[in-house]
């Protein structure tokens, strides 16, 4: 049949394109799909990687062939990273250990994905300034006041429904005993309005990563906020891209 013999760029930037997307969704054993891509891509010397705005982004060859004059791998990497954090709601910045999960994890063009573990906390990006953070926690308690009745707070009437009692059991509860249901009601806090807090500040975040950086603004940081502490916090971090390299 003969090689693919695109008629214009227009062409051979779609079919680059196309290589790109193949390169990610077949692992790095099952050449298959990658070998046709490459083997066009190599055979004419005047066809560069698929360019993106300003930033040539090369396709991973069978067993990391290179192409356009760069080997290419594609990186998944994922990590987390802990804080303790204070009474109350207290916000703090993470930007240093999301951009060093990206540095480890040699990405160059690809993202990373943010996502807290915890469904009384949140994470956003903005300035982080001491008095714009204070701003921010008196602002969120103005929302979602902790002294506004809920009905997640009435602890007496809990585990209500039977998928309720089902994740108390799942949890490690042994609520069929008059006594641990008793305790694990005495150990939930009266947090409603955290969680309406949380729902409300978002749960994750994602950034582009390009040149091995995080592409967010000079003002812009990552941040943690806990709405309901003293607690230990974990946020997992997956960084995922091309990792380029002579």
């Amino acid at each position: 049949l003969g090689r693919p013999r695109p008629r214009d760029s227009v062409t051979m930037l779609r079919f680059s394109v196309l290589c790109l997307l193949l390169s990610v969704l077949v692992t790095q054993s099952s050449g298959f799909a990658v070998q046709p891509c490459r083997l066009w891509l190599s055979s004419r010397p005047s066809v560069s990687p698929a360019v993106f705005g300003r930033r040539a982004v090369a396709t991973r060859g069978a067993k990391g062939a290179p192409l356009g004059g760069l080997r290419a791998g594609m990186s998944f990497t994922y990590s987390t990273i802990e804080r303790q954090t204070q009474t109350g709601i207290s916000i703090w910045d993470v930007t240093a250990e999301i951009r060093d999960a990206v540095q480890e994890a040699g990405v160059k063009e690809g993202f990373v994905n943010i996502i807290n573990q915890h469904t009384t906390t949140g994470v956003l990006i903005n300035e982080y300034e001491s008095r714009l953070v204070d701003d921010i926690r008196q602002f969120l308690f103005k929302i979602a006041p902790p002294q506004a009745p809920y009905l997640h707070n009435d602890l007496h009437l809990r585990p209500q429904s039977d998928e309720d009692k089902q994740r108390v059991l799942t949890n490690g509860w042994d609520i069929s005993d008059a006594a641990e249901l008793e305790a694990w009601r005495a150990q939930e806090p009266l947090n409603a309005h955290s969680h309406l807090l949380s729902m409300i500040v978002g749960n994750s975040e994602t950034i582009p990563v390009s040149g091995g950086k995080l592409c967010i603004g000079k003002w812009q940081s990552v941040m943690l906020v806990d709405m309901d502490g003293p607690r230990t916090r974990t946020l997992g971090i997956q960084v995922v891209g091309a990792t380029l390299g002579p």
